[in-house]
């Protein structure tokens, strides 16, 4: 029996009556924030000054606050007490498929992080098989050779973003997909591009030259794409993710039907790349800015005389690990973790109605000036056990979500991001040509430098 939309329970149904916008109930609600201007409310802010915007609306509201933006109020969750609440959701109480729904609804349809509650756990549990341990080890083993060839090949001056992003998806289709894409890439690369792009489109229609119309576009490319795959994969042997999925079964029998397939691969392909784009330009930044931790990682790095970093070195590296933490706690991949409230609900001592749309937002949290030192500082050390920083409360840092929703893939994440640094700065200094304070790093929907990050690399 194949699996595709899992049977309704009461609290899938409960999700699904929710309406498919949300009400405008948050303006007249007794809770902390403001519209912002007349018609465009925070919507540029929230576009072009993101983590200016949020620091401005913290200091003069709180951590949870009401903003404005596309038309509709937003409820913010920043408190660490907050975000506990709706990230465990121990009640049921937050959709992740409403939350996310209208801006990666139609674009990345009935992906993992679009789906709830039972409908989610079932879909879960089975790609789960997927990340079991000796798998994760044949995934990391496979690595070594294309992050070689790849930094060998770079140029000496370079924009560094796009060939990180180029690294990335070659490395998600050898290790998720069994195949190196080759003369795909460009084309695949463009389709992801465009559907993340049109996540925060402003105008939601299919209509020529606008950038909804462009992720749709790239959306039915990957469809096609996968659709030819899958059919391929049902009877591998193959150890690759797509296979393992094709193969992977529930406790009662069930498999994933070849849609389902599908759309799974579409947001783990995205995520599997783009977020890890996003972390390894992000610590190149930080490290530019702060040239000590560059010369401190290398250290560790020569030290260890060449050895590759395999699935169970993963612990090797610790202050490449700190680096890792601290520029994702600055530049979280995942800025806004969309929810939309199923009932009325208190978070840490407000009111929140129904079908209001909310999103926790590590923004707000990761740089709360009372619990972080210096929040805006990059400061790897205090993730040392002895300052730990981040365990002054169990949602404090949450750079990969939490609860049910935690991003099924954050181990490998962390040591793909660790493999491609300790190659790259095990062979080069990386310097950059001209100022690297005040460089513009968007931060939605998913942060990348503005300016594709040029560097020069000096051979050591």
């Amino acid at each position: 029996m194949d699996l595709g939309d899992t049977a309704a329970t009461p609290f899938v149904d409960a999700a699904r009556r929710v309406p498919e916008f949300p009400s405008n109930a948050l303006e007249h609600a007794r809770v902390p924030g403001e519209s912002g201007p007349a018609l465009v409310g925070h919507s540029l802010g929230f576009l072009f000054r993101t983590q200016a915007l949020m620091d401005r609306l913290r200091e003069r509201h709180g951590p949870n606050f009401r903003m404005q933006i596309f038309g509709h109020p937003l409820f913010i969750a920043g408190s660490p007490d907050a975000v506990r609440e709706v990230l465990l959701d121990r009640d049921k109480n937050f959709s992740n498929a409403r939350g996310w729904g209208p801006s990666l609804g139609k674009l990345f349809a009935r992906g993992l992080m679009l789906r709830d509650f039972e409908e989610h756990r079932v879909d879960r549990r089975i790609m789960q098989t997927a990340f079991r341990a000796d798998a994760m080890r044949s995934y990391v083993d496979s690595m070594a050779a294309p992050i070689q060839a790849a930094v060998s090949r770079w140029p000496h001056e370079l924009l560094l973003y796009p060939e990180l992003k180029r690294l990335t998806l070659d490395m998600a289709a050898r290790i998720f997909l069994g195949l190196p894409l080759d003369r795909d890439t460009q084309r695949i690369n463009a389709a992801f591009a465009a559907a993340v792009a049109a996540s925060i489109a402003v105008v939601r229609r299919e209509l020529p030259g606008f950038a909804f119309a462009r992720g749709m576009r790239g959306r039915r490319t990957l469809e096609k794409f996968f659709d030819a795959l899958v059919k391929t994969r049902r009877e591998s042997s193959g150890s690759d993710l797509l296979s393992e999925l094709c193969r992977a079964r529930s406790d009662e029998g069930e498999r994933f039907s070849s849609r389902a397939i599908g759309d799974h691969m579409i947001f783990v392909m995205m995520a599997a790349h783009d977020t890890t784009t996003s972390a390894l330009s992000s610590i190149v930044h930080c490290m530019l800015v702060e040239p000590v931790w560059q010369e401190r990682v290398r250290a560790e790095i020569l030290a260890r005389s060449g050895e590759p970093l395999g699935w169970d070195q993963r612990a090797a590296l610790p202050a490449l690990d700190r680096c890792f933490d601290e520029a994702l706690r600055l530049y979280p991949p995942a800025p806004f973790l969309a929810r939309r409230v199923v009932r009325t609900c208190t978070l840490d001592g407000i009111e929140v109605p129904e079908n209001s749309a909310l999103a926790v937002s590590p923004l707000v949290t990761h740089r709360l000036p009372d619990l972080w030192t210096q929040p805006d500082r990059f400061d790897p050390d205090r993730f040392l056990p002895e300052r730990a920083e981040h365990a002054a409360h169990s949602h404090l840092y949450y750079p990969f979500g939490g609860g049910a929703h935690v991003c099924i893939g954050l181990h490998f994440a962390r040591i793909q991001v660790k493999a491609v640094l300790s190659e790259l700065l095990g062979r080069y200094r990386i310097v950059a040509p001209g100022p690297v304070h005040g460089r513009k790093i968007a931060a939605v929907p998913i942060p990348r430098p503005l300016d594709g990050l040029p560097v020069r690399l000096e051979p050591l």
